[in-house]
């Protein structure tokens, strides 16, 4: 798929011109919220209302069960040392969050 960047210029108070073929791929129009997914450095546009069509059903208790383990203290937060640690052993592995997943997988 061949990737090609689109420009518009920010105004002093922060406001673009979304432009058109960004519009069309998002299928949105005047009066549409666009949705800014930040990743890393970088951010990708959604469709707000596409988006909330297509939520994950289990959110919603996931969040739930994780709210009751930090209420009851079961969630702590990893010590600088833990987090060095896990930089050291990940840091030079490299993620393809879009790539296809192969092989037997059990959700």
């Amino acid at each position: 798929m061949a990737t090609s960047v689109l420009t518009s210029k920010l105004t002093q108070r922060s406001q673009t011109t979304i432009p058109k073929a960004v519009k069309n791929a998002l299928r949105v129009t005047a009066g549409d919220e666009i949705g800014y997914v930040i990743e890393g450095d970088s951010v990708r546009l959604v469709n707000v209302a596409e988006q909330s069509e297509h939520e994950d059903p289990e959110m919603a208790r996931f969040l739930d069960l994780l709210a009751r383990d930090i209420g009851q203290g079961n969630v702590q937060a990893l010590t600088p040392q833990l987090g060095e640690q896990l930089k050291a052993l990940a840091g030079g592995v490299a993620v393809d969050h879009d790539a296809e997943i192969t092989g037997a997988v059990a959700l």
